[in-house]
């Protein structure tokens, strides 16, 4: 019951600020307080379950402002141009139009965050290697060692992602050994992490759980379709064929599938894309891998949609707190959506609120939680994989591996859920290709796909410099007169700014100033 499961986590919270997330200021270069007990706590099967649990909790704090660096990037994400100049939205501007100051706190504050919990990971992980005598049974060590692989695999990718070259750390390292590593190539990272932790991951870890108790734990699907998402943002023809096997493992294990019923709630009875989304229907048959959540009293429920509520619209959609009106869907976005009025998905992903006679406000839906008791604490869940993106990153996989004529199949199986007519037959890959991401941005919209499948785009369609181009193209022609122009008193984006090197964020300032043994690299073009 996934009850029990949120509060395991909460239970161990108070344990978790003091051993797990407590560290000095800089994950790099600095001695995580953790390091002082970790050779005398992790030495029981509890304790090293209660080590876990909390890197769960590290990923749900982890996952509570990462929207702010990959889908605000995007397009389909904006800050609409009502409102004030307040520091949340001149930062959220910032990140967006790739302007990012290299001292931005909130950007510190993410990066702080992944080695957080790859240092809690590393932690733990000697404890639950072959031999140890902690945990009573092998099938048991070598699921925790899984979980553990999954999770620093997983930031692992994050971070290349996000800011290219990486300090390669894999183990607790003391104060001056840390100050000793410096960023290694990506490449080096997805060979030595990234790919070997996730393979390791699905091999060790269970199909499902026995226990209800357990429901979200991390399960060797997911291993397997983060390990599919790593093999195509790599590229090349070997790598596309290793995904696809590994994603027709996924569809032909049965252990999941679209949703195609939807559930009952308050006499009302919500399409099947609606439903994957309710926070009464969470951990549905669709859901591979999602970062979880309790609203309530507990202190461990999600800020989404407090953060996304319409600014100035006091109680009305929230019961209690203040609405951040922090993102908003970019007309571009709205209007594709609107494009075509018979698509069930549309009310699922954005909602409209009507100030005045002159203001409408779009903002998303994905998140709401009518019962939200608590500000800043909801129920909704962060769904990292579900069932619909392995069926169309088979698609994509298809378009490039000289069987685009049949990757429509894949693409119509979400369209005939979401109501709207069947694509035939694409005649090259290109088309293909369009088609694919096109159904992505729709899918998946606010969930935190689009920026990686643009990123993709630069190894799929063979063109470096695509992903740029679509964010120009979004900002300086579709969007500029009916939004980007209008910005005032935040200052409007500039082209200047927007290059492929700036894909990349900034290295924190405060990491490269705490190294005096080393000279960081920043990125380029920062």
């Amino acid at each position: 019951m996934k009850m029990k499961m949120k509060n395991k986590i909460g239970i161990i919270l108070s344990i978790s600020v003091m051993i797990l997330f407590s560290a000095c200021k800089d994950m790099i270069t600095d001695q995580p307080e953790s390091k002082l007990i970790q050779d005398g706590f992790y030495n029981s099967q509890m304790t090293i379950n209660e080590g876990i649990i909390g890197c769960y909790a590290g990923m749900a704090n982890i996952m509570m402002d990462e929207w702010r660096f990959t889908e605000n990037r995007s397009d389909n994400g904006c800050v609409n141009s009502i409102g004030t100049g307040s520091q949340p939205r001149v930062d959220l501007t910032d990140i967006k139009f790739f302007r990012t100051p290299t001292s931005q706190p909130l950007l510190y504050t993410q990066w702080y965050k992944y080695f957080q919990n790859i240092m809690n990971v590393n932690s733990i992980l000697p404890s639950v290697a072959p031999g140890q005598p902690y945990v009573t049974t092998e099938s048991q060590r070598a699921q925790y060692e899984g979980e553990l692989l999954l999770m620093r695999g997983y930031h692992y990718f994050t971070l290349v992602s996000l800011w290219g070259d990486m300090f390669k750390i894999t183990k607790v390292v003391s104060l001056d050994e840390a100050k000793t590593y410096d960023r290694v190539p990506v490449a080096e990272i997805y060979r030595d992490i990234i790919i070997p932790d996730l393979t390791k991951a699905a091999a060790q870890l269970p199909s499902s759980y026995s226990s209800a108790s357990d429901l979200g734990r991390v399960t060797k699907w997911a291993a397997k379709g983060l390990l599919a998402k790593a093999y195509m943002t790599l590229g090349g023809t070997a790598n596309l064929a290793l995904a696809k096997g590994l994603l027709e493992e996924i569809i032909n294990s049965n252990q999941y599938n679209l949703l195609t019923t939807g559930i009952s709630v308050a006499g009302t009875v919500l399409s099947p894309y609606a439903s994957i989304f309710d926070v009464s229907n969470e951990m549905n048959k669709e859901i591979i891998f999602a970062v979880r959540y309790l609203g309530g009293t507990t202190g461990i429920g999600s800020p989404f949609w407090t953060l996304f509520a319409p600014d100035g619209t006091a109680n009305l959609f929230l019961k209690v707190g203040t609405p951040g009106g922090h993102f908003n869907p970019t007309p571009e976005l709205v209007n594709l959506f609107n494009s075509n009025p018979l698509d069930t998905r549309t009310s699922s992903c954005f909602r409209v609120y009507v100030k005045n006679k002159t203001t409408t406000i779009y903002y998303p839906s994905k998140y709401i939680d009518p019962n939200m008791t608590q500000a800043n604490q909801s129920e909704n869940d962060w769904i990292v994989l579900r069932y619909a993106d392995i069926v169309l990153m088979h698609a994509e996989i298809l378009a490039q591996d000289g069987n685009f004529a049949i990757a429509h199949n894949d693409v119509n199986k979400i369209r005939v859920r979401a109501g709207v007519a069947p694509v035939v037959a694409f005649t090259s890959p290109t088309v293909a290709l369009d088609a694919v991401y096109k159904e992505r941005r729709l899918e998946f919209a606010f969930e935190d796909h689009r920026w990686f499948d643009l990123l993709r785009m630069n190894t799929s369609y063979g063109d470096p410099e695509k992903a740029i181009t679509i964010l120009k193209t979004s900002v300086f022609v579709t969007d500029w007169a009916v939004l980007y122009s209008l910005y005032n008193p935040i200052v409007p984006p500039t082209q200047n700014y927007f290059t492929t090197g700036r894909l990349l964020l900034p290295i924190p300032q405060q990491e490269i100033d705490a190294n005096d043994k080393l000279k960081i690299k920043q990125n380029a073009d920062y």
